[in-house]
């Protein structure tokens, strides 16, 4: 069987239609709809092995199945940490880096999504990232050393980094267009849902039944999915069998490894070190020339056609920079509740549960906002957190910081976030052509992880840095860290607000609720 992709962007009315090649029927199930000056051709292509017309709906499922459990994973270690030093006989300093290596080798990962997913099939791909991310969780269990489980987090790692930007793949190539907000809900909802629960998750087993059953439980579904997905996952990317830019490889490692390299290890030396300095100016360096090689090789890993539109650079800007806060808060709070207020590991966890569950529900809802407003309304999201953070800050300085107050607060930040994350992460991913999607989305995810890494490094910082403060009259050091943290969060807030409104008044001036122009 063959892959076909129509590259058609010029204007030319495509049919439903049926082709035949090598006597062979290929069924192709073709959209058209013009959008501005650019036509979107959407097409569902076959080939290479698997189904030979894939379904949209078991596929997803398949893949979320295994993708929830990558991502829960992404933020299980933390909690664990004290169990880790005592049984494997090391430092805080050492044990991080369970941590800060899978963080690395996702962040390094991400950006060569585009290329994979252009070279390889969808199931090879699919059926690879199961199989390591299965064989580095077995790894974990069994390890009886440091070395041995930071090996089987990073090979964790290269399963995760793998997989996960293929779900917005298959969201933007499969999609019915008019649902695509809604769908793009639920893939949000399964990553960002999959790290607040983290947490929890780990929390509960670690204390009841120990840090190995962790690794252990996030097996066999993963296993499960990887079975199934033999008769649901198909082919639906054209392959280019391009060559890989040494180069490009070269940048993107230090770029997107230095920078992560670099946040990784502020919690442990400090912003101020002579580490995480060099870090991060090889990074910020290497990524800046990263892009600049991108926008002129011959052979890009990445390429960014189609993506210097301000409808693309200020969608993934407001979605990637929001994250920052939720991964923020999650690094913070668990530190505030157990060693502030006194609570044990796993009331930590439960008190993020609602939270977690909140972001969950409302990533739905805000994919059916996207379908019906696009972005227009996603501003209401950042007015959300800034108000949550707003109580949470009164809260800290008038030393009234309690247990339901975190819960309260984490639960009304969690309205805020899926409404910006899910409306803008949407957005820009369905503003460039079907041809542009992998390279979109592996742009979008390794930005994710990058400010991600970036939000829960400053928010450490925060924390630990503000003993006292002249504002606040509580004496707790890490209550008067966390006051520090939320006015942070308002910072940021309130600039993406203004950002964010600001660009909802300027496009849909010209535009209606759909995003086609407005005729004069």
């Amino acid at each position: 069987m063959t892959s076909i992709e129509l590259d058609n962007m010029d204007g030319t009315t495509l049919d439903n239609s049926s082709i035949i090649i090598n006597n062979e029927n290929i069924s192709i199930d073709i959209k058209y709809e013009p959008q501005k000056n650019n036509e979107e051709v959407h097409i569902k292509k076959v080939g290479g092995g698997g189904p030979e017309e894939p379904k949209f709906i078991p596929m997803l499922l398949t893949i979320i199945s295994v993708l929830f459990f990558t991502a829960l994973n992404e933020s299980v270690a933390t909690v664990m940490y004290t169990d880790l030093v005592h049984d494997l006989g090391k430092d805080i300093t050492t044990i991080q880096w369970v941590t800060t290596g899978f963080v690395l080798v996702l962040a390094i990962g991400m950006i060569f999504s585009s290329f994979i997913a252009k070279n390889l099939y969808m199931r090879t791909i699919f059926f690879t990232s199961v199989i390591f991310f299965v064989s580095g969780s077995i790894i974990c269990v069994i390890a009886n050393s440091f070395i041995i489980l930071l090996i089987g987090r990073i090979i964790q790692g290269v399963g995760t980094a793998m997989l996960m930007p293929q779900i917005s793949n298959t969201v933007i190539i499969m999609a019915p267009k008019h649902r695509f907000g809604f769908y793009n809900g639920i893939t949000m909802l399964i990553i960002i849902t999959g790290n607040a629960l983290g947490p929890t998750f780990s929390g509960l087993i670690t204390r009841y039944l120990g840090w190995r059953y962790v690794f252990a439980m996030i097996i066999p579904i993963p296993v499960i999915g990887g079975i199934i997905g033999y008769w649901t996952v198909g082919n639906i990317i054209h392959q280019e069998n391009s060559k890989l830019d040494i180069l490009s490889v070269i940048l993107g490692i230090l770029g997107y490894g230095g920078i992560s390299f670099g946040l990784g290890n502020t919690g442990t030396y400090g912003f101020g070190s002579r580490l995480v300095i060099i870090s991060l100016i090889i990074g910020i360096i290497c990524l800046i020339l990263f892009f600049i090689w991108e926008a002129t090789c011959k052979n890009p890993m990445v390429s960014l056609k189609n993506m210097g539109r301000p409808y693309f650079i200020l969608n993934v800007f407001l979605s990637t920079v929001n994250c920052s806060t939720l991964l923020g808060w999650l690094a913070i709070l668990p530190f505030v509740i157990q060693n502030a207020l006194g609570k044990s590991v796993s009331i930590g966890g439960l008190a993020l549960l609602p939270g977690g569950i909140i972001n969950a529900l409302l990533n739905v809802f805000a994919g059916r906002i996207y379908d019906k407003y696009r972005f227009k309304y996603a501003p209401i999201g950042f007015l959300i957190i800034i108000l949550s953070s707003l109580f949470a800050f009164i809260m800290c300085i008038t030393d009234h910081m309690q247990l339901w107050v975190i819960i309260i607060s984490y639960t009304c930040v969690n309205m805020g976030l899926p409404i910006v994350q899910s409306i803008y992460t949407s957005s820009c991913l369905t503003s460039v052509p079907p041809q542009s999607s992998p390279h979109a989305a592996a742009i979008y995810h390794s930005f994710f992880q990058l400010f991600g890494a970036l939000g829960s490094a400053i928010y450490v910082a925060f924390l630990n840095n503000f003993n006292t403060v002249s504002f606040s009259s509580s004496v707790n050091p890490l209550i008067n860290g966390a006051s520090v943290c939320f006015i942070l969060t308002m910072i940021i807030t309130g600039i993406l607000f203004i950002i964010g409104l600001c660009w909802s008044i300027i496009y849909f001036r010209n535009h209606d609720n759909k995003g086609n122009p407005k005729h004069k």
